[in-house]
């Protein structure tokens, strides 16, 4: 009898938690959003707003934020922070989060001294700090939030943003996305044009921050390569991920408060720029296609959220322009 007691309070405790957990997710729909739709998938996604935008932090590129993607009965994508949200936190932020300059300095930086002016591709002019060194966890002071255009076309959305920038650092970034039924896939192409007088040279990826049908991070995941990779220099395994066979492994889920971040070396030519992420629970998959060839692979995982990142380089002297393209393919699998 006592044993039957004391399960009925864990039972009610556990629902009283269940209960206050959704009472304190935070109330996303005062942000504006938008949706894409095919036959076959749709797409949600936040609009850039600088005064009551979903994400107005300086990390990451405020355009084209899918937060989650719905194929044949399975859902993909999701929110990194479900119990909070500020829209001004540097990791607030969902899904396809992409971000430049995460291993470069942001163009004008390195020549800027405390109250100067640089540039965030895809956010705007910011103001340098007095600290030594750039740190994209740092909320820097705007000076001039980047300007979008928003335009829906037959198939696609389109994103823009034409920043005239300080000492001569400017650029045109265009993003659109969208569904091709045929291939079951999301399509995110991106056209960046130097339009100043400055070169740039910076780094670009996308955080993916992800889970398959709401399942955490853990042994349900398999990640899978065309090559065989291994761990790189400064690789935080923390016992949750090991290497296997072309893939990467999940042991256990991450423990709260802990994360894993381990770069994934091995990669050595263009086809190699591609991961297939399987859920074996539940038989879904997505696989994220790269046309670049990777300069860094990384896989961070915290609070339940898988996140492969793929990087590549972008060089462009004045004038010249640079498209590049991110394919997203959904699939369902027989278990």
């Amino acid at each position: 009898m006592t044993r039957i007691i004391r399960g009925l309070c864990v039972l009610i405790f556990g629902f009283g938690q269940l209960h206050l957990s959704a009472q304190t997710k935070p109330d996303l729909s005062q942000y504006p959003t938008e949706k894409l739709t095919s036959q076959q998938l749709n797409a949600l996604f936040y609009l850039p707003d600088a005064k009551k935008g979903y994400y107005r932090g300086t990390r990451f590129d405020w355009s084209g934020l899918v937060s989650r993607v719905n194929y044949a009965h399975h859902y993909f994508l999701c929110e990194f922070r479900e119990q909070q949200h500020d829209p001004l936190n540097h990791d607030d932020i969902c899904g396809t989060a992409e971000e430049f300059s995460m291993t470069t300095l942001p163009p004008g930086f390195a020549g800027a001294a405390t109250g100067d002016p640089f540039i965030k591709i895809g956010i705007g002019v910011l103001e340098r700090g007095d600290d030594p060194d750039y740190a994209f966890w740092k909320k820097y002071r705007f000076i001039q939030p980047g300007g979008w255009k928003f335009r829906r076309k037959p198939d696609r959305v389109e994103f823009t943003q034409k920043l005239n920038g300080p000492k001569g650092w400017s650029y045109e970034y265009t993003k659109s996305i969208r569904l091709d039924d045929k291939t079951h896939a999301m399509i995110i192409t991106r056209r960046l044009k130097n339009t100043g007088t400055q070169r740039i040279e910076t780094d670009h990826y996308g955080h993916n921050f992800l889970k398959i049908d709401g399942v955490p991070a853990g042994p349900d995941y398999v990640i899978e390569f065309p090559f065989q990779p291994r761990f790189g220099e400064g690789s935080k395994a923390e016992g949750c991920v090991e290497i296997g066979n072309k893939s990467l492994l999940f042991l256990k889920e991450v423990p709260e408060g802990k994360s894993v971040w381990v770069r994934l070396e091995g990669f050595t030519k263009a086809e190699d720029s591609q991961m297939r992420i399987v859920n074996r629970r539940t038989g879904a998959q997505i696989t994220i296609l790269t046309d670049q060839p990777l300069t860094r692979l990384v896989y961070y995982s915290s609070d339940g959220v898988l996140a492969p990142e793929p990087f590549v380089k972008i060089s462009l002297d004045p004038g010249d322009s640079r498209v590049w393209t991110t394919t997203y393919r959904f699939a369902e699998v027989a278990r």
